[in-house]
């Protein structure tokens, strides 16, 4: 998904022109962008055949990750955002257990705060887990707040299990609605393959969907999403049966933060009856 990403997008094409792996295809959804993204996006696809490039409405960035999911041709599909890039040998790490049929290949990412290296995402092991095997996996991955599921990227999705369960990006939201695909996504898997090294490169950016304070806008955004959520993790977790780590997700990412940044937002929000007009006249009268 491309939207006004003029100063980091030839960055980003450029990592994974660089790949050591040759055999992948790149569709960039140019999402109504008013900046030179645009031409940048049909620079590298009139130069390198691999790139492909379509132009749309501006609809938000889930309209255009599942256009690129329409359109997608190959066996895997890899989510990247247009701000981050992916790092050195990602395709050839992600692709090197699919051997073993995973529906899903979950890799590490670096964090960078602007442009410094803040810290590093990863699983605790490198290993395929079968069917029977999936709570090891989640256990192995999900860690204290799923933090390597809060984001589609760094990650190998079978397109043939997308398209089989109907699976797209929620375009009614704004705001974790890629956290939302990824739950969705992982209570249909039947098995799973992980990679305990950082294979994208994810920027924290000032002014980004990702970061800032819950105002109204976002508090809204999450009593949408948080329920949504909640429903896919309960799938999963039903379906993984007696795994822990999946509870204790559930309990400090969804409870903890999600609901008790909502929470927050209505405790700190100042009421007309709480303004001080309103006190000074009850006091007065």
């Amino acid at each position: 998904p491309v939207y006004n990403s003029e100063q980091h997008l030839d960055k980003c094409l450029a990592s994974i022109i660089r790949q050591d792996m040759s055999s992948y295809e790149v569709i960039l959804v140019d999402d109504g962008s008013t900046d030179s993204s645009p031409l940048i996006c049909d620079r590298f696809s009139s130069t390198d055949a691999r790139f492909r490039t379509i132009h749309k409405k501006n609809g938000g960035v889930s309209s255009a990750r599942n256009a690129g999911i329409n359109l997608a041709q190959g066996e895997f599909v890899l989510f990247v955002d247009s701000d981050d890039a992916l790092a050195e040998g990602a395709l050839s790490h992600l692709t090197s257990c699919i051997s073993s049929h995973p529906d899903i290949v979950v890799g590490g990412f670096n964090v960078y705060q602007e442009e410094i290296l803040n810290d590093c995402i990863s699983s605790s092991s490198s290993a395929f887990y079968s069917k029977d095997d999936l709570g090891n996996f989640f256990d192995d991955t999900m860690m204290a707040y799923g933090q390597l599921y809060r984001g589609p990227w760094a990650k190998l999705f079978r397109l043939s299990l997308i398209r089989k369960h109907a699976l797209r990006f929620n375009e009614n939201l704004s705001y974790a609605e890629d956290k939302l695909f990824v739950y969705q996504y992982l209570a249909c898997v039947s098995s799973a393959a992980s990679v305990n090294l950082p294979v994208y490169e994810y920027y924290r950016r000032a002014g980004t969907l990702s970061g800032g304070k819950t105002d109204e806008k976002r508090a809204r955004q999450l009593i949408a999403v948080t329920p949504l959520c909640a429903s896919a993790m309960k799938d999963l977790i039903d379906k993984s049966g007696t795994t822990r780590s999946l509870r204790t997700v559930y309990h400090n990412d969804l409870v903890c933060c999600d609901l008790m940044r909502i929470l927050r937002f209505f405790l700190k929000r100042k009421t007309g009856l709480m303004s001080e007009e309103n006190h000074q006249i009850g006091r007065a009268s």
